[in-house]
């Protein structure tokens, strides 16, 4: 199972970096390592001991997730200092900075009573085991079939916030149990707000409509894009998606073990650089997903890290132009031995919705 191979993973890294003990603290981590999903408690890993430590409020059910494995209640008279004062070996531990406000990182090393070293946990969940996989193929099949169940009620009348509800009752009846994020349903020239919260604004014909969410299927996301046209559009709106289609085609199609992020970020954004809309492709080429919808690597110019086997990305250029609109298109890639395997199959073809 994938916790067992993170945990020998992890303790392989700590080795390697004469690490005594981590101090998991976000709730994608301690998931990863042990079946513990909540934003309270900690997970204790050294070179031989996995320890959960949580309050009286998850206690049983964390026992009867991680047979096998010491849960120890925190309580006034069992604290986090009493538990690493037994069990942590040497007077280090490293815990994850980025996760932490300033203010309880500071509270956590008084608890801690030892130095806390910063250690970037989200390091543990870059590459994906099979059973991984598996369960984000089904979040990215479910976002499917939830897209397409609402797609008859796209159409001008409805507005975005009503549509936005409606996909996400759909991810829920598809078998998700949740969104990954909040909905974004925007159209017009709303269309330019990359991550535009839904509002009363009515789909208007000859609008573009853009629609970003994602199914959460036993704790793993999917991240999914499409934009549609209601009915007839402007050429200069047509000319925005062609472009966009023809880079995300081309990002997706060269993803690969080996490329670095930034030169897949350049395969899309070169694209539309030299259609003319360069400085309307405001953010990355796209990010990790895994248990959290926004993990390593990030696609960025700026991230020189090679992609390997095992990775899960999304692949989402867009171009935003205000007082006219945008366009997105996204899809969910694993990178496998010899290139990338499309997780999501919802068609992104141009598309004049009949009205």
């Amino acid at each position: 199972m994938s916790r067992q191979q993170r945990l020998t993973a992890l303790r392989q890294q700590m080795a390697e970096q004469h690490i005594p003990a981590v101090l998991l603290t976000d709730r994608f981590s301690k998931y990863a390592v042990a079946d513990l999903y909540s934003a309270s408690g900690y997970v204790l890993v050294t070179a031989t001991g996995l320890w959960i430590l949580v309050d009286g409020r998850y206690s049983a059910e964390c026992q009867q997730n991680n047979p096998g494995v010491d849960v120890l209640t925190l309580t006034a008279q069992q604290t986090l200092a009493d538990c690493l004062t037994r069990y942590l070996p040497g007077d280090r531990l490293y815990a994850d900075a980025s996760v932490l406000s300033h203010l309880a990182w500071q509270a956590l090393e008084k608890q801690c009573k030892v130095p806390l070293q910063h250690r970037d946990a989200s390091a543990l969940r870059i590459h994906k085991y099979p059973d991984e996989i598996v369960k984000i193929r089904q979040a990215a099949a479910i976002a499917d079939h939830a897209l397409k169940t609402v797609m008859p009620l796209i159409q001008p009348g409805i507005s975005e916030k009503a549509l936005a509800d409606h996909l996400e009752m759909a991810v829920r009846q598809a078998g998700g149990s949740k969104t990954a994020f909040d909905t974004v349903v925007v159209s017009g020239p709303r269309g330019a707000l990359p991550h535009g919260r839904p509002t009363e604004k009515k789909l208007m014909a000859g609008e573009l409509v853009t629609i970003d969410f994602g199914a959460v299927y036993q704790h793993y996301c999917s991240d999914m894009t499409r934009t549609f046209a209601l009915g007839e559009v402007s050429p200069a709106l047509k000319a925005m998606y062609d472009t966009v289609f023809i880079a995300q085609q081309a990002a997706r199609e060269a993803v690969r073990p080996g490329i670095r992020c930034q030169e897949l970020d350049a395969v899309a954004r070169d694209s539309i650089s030299a259609a003319g809309y360069g400085d309307y492709f405001s953010h990355n080429l796209g990010h990790g997903l895994g248990l959290d919808v926004h993990e390593a690597p990030a696609l960025s110019p700026q991230n020189a890290q090679p992609l390997e086997p095992g990775m899960i990305i999304t692949i989402e250029p867009g171009i935003y132009i205000p007082g006219l609109g945008g366009v997105r298109i996204e899809d969910d890639v694993r990178v496998t031995e010899t290139g990338g395997e499309l997780l999501t199959q919802s068609p992104r073809r141009w598309e004049e919705i009949v009205v």
